[in-house]
């Protein structure tokens, strides 16, 4: 796949909004398992940026550019 790009905002809570972005991982995941393959892939990948997200919120490290 190529490369993404999810927006997210802020966050002033980086806790609430990591479990916030995981929800959504979790939830893209569900809606996939309804889905095409290739329609799949595309949520999949929406769940590993969530992931991803989530994981520098809570290790505090910046944006990548």
């Amino acid at each position: 796949m190529g490369h993404s790009a999810i927006l997210f905002s802020p966050a002033i809570n980086p806790v609430g909004a990591a479990q916030l972005l995981l929800a959504r991982a979790a939830q893209a995941r569900r809606i996939a398992l309804a889905l095409s393959k290739s329609d799949a892939a595309i949520a999949e990948t929406y769940a590993q940026e969530c992931e991803r997200e989530a994981r520098r919120l809570l290790t505090r490290q910046p944006l990548a550019a």
